[in-house]
């Protein structure tokens, strides 16, 4: 398997913890990317605008990531490469039941990420209070939500017995996703069966040895 995106954590993050979960051999293919101005999410990024104008990239409509199976089948973007790897390694709980309770997890998350970003798209004193907001009021009050759902069973598995797609959803939002973890971390401090499924994962010796080893990037 060939897991193609930018130098970078970003949509493809999940994606490899998926894969050092499964302690999966893969090609983990970069485009280098140098950021010019975050404000404008302005990059330079040649090696991928080459291979988008030759057409390498028609398969998954010039976006990324996307994932290349042995034999050249190619599925494109983020959440269908996060659930297939999920499901080829028995990722998605046990029954149709849990499977659908891992997605709705993992949707939930989604519209936390979403509504984060809005805020942080803003500007100046504006953003600063929108930040604090967000990481002291607004992450505390959704995952008190979450974990008060019925959605996150355990206190080491959000779902079912085993690692999923949605413990490894719910580690790479709070400890990966935000430029400042400690207050994501922080955010937990009322939801101890959150607390329980993000330190699961952190616990697991392929998760470690992973985050040891892979690139140091930007974001």
């Amino acid at each position: 398997m060939k897991l193609v995106y930018f130098n970078g954590r970003g949509l493809a993050e999940t994606s490899r913890l998926l894969l050092a979960v499964a302690e999966q051999e893969y090609e983990d293919f970069r485009y280098p990317l140098e950021v010019l101005d975050w404000s404008t999410h302005s990059f330079k990024r040649e090696a991928f605008e080459q291979d988008k104008a030759a057409g390498k990239l028609a398969a998954s409509l010039d976006k990324l990531p996307y994932l290349e199976l042995d034999g050249g089948t190619v599925i494109p973007q983020s959440k269908a490469v996060e659930r297939f790897l999920a499901g080829r390694f028995g990722m998605l709980g046990d029954s149709a039941a849990e499977a659908a309770q891992v997605d709705a997890i993992c949707e939930f998350v989604r519209d936390f990420k979403q509504e984060y970003q809005a805020a942080r798209k803003l500007a100046g004193p504006e953003r600063e209070a929108a930040m604090n907001e967000w990481f002291e009021i607004t992450l505390p009050a959704r995952l008190a939500l979450l974990e008060a759902s019925g959605l996150v069973a355990g206190a080491a598995h959000a779902v079912g017995e085993r690692t999923s797609l949605a413990d490894v959803t719910l580690y790479a939002f709070i400890t990966q996703f935000f430029d400042e973890f400690k207050r994501a971390r922080a955010a937990l401090a009322s939801t101890p069966r959150l607390r329980g499924v993000v330190d699961g994962v952190a616990a697991l010796a392929p998760v470690q040895a992973w985050l040891a080893a892979r690139p140091d990037t930007l974001f």
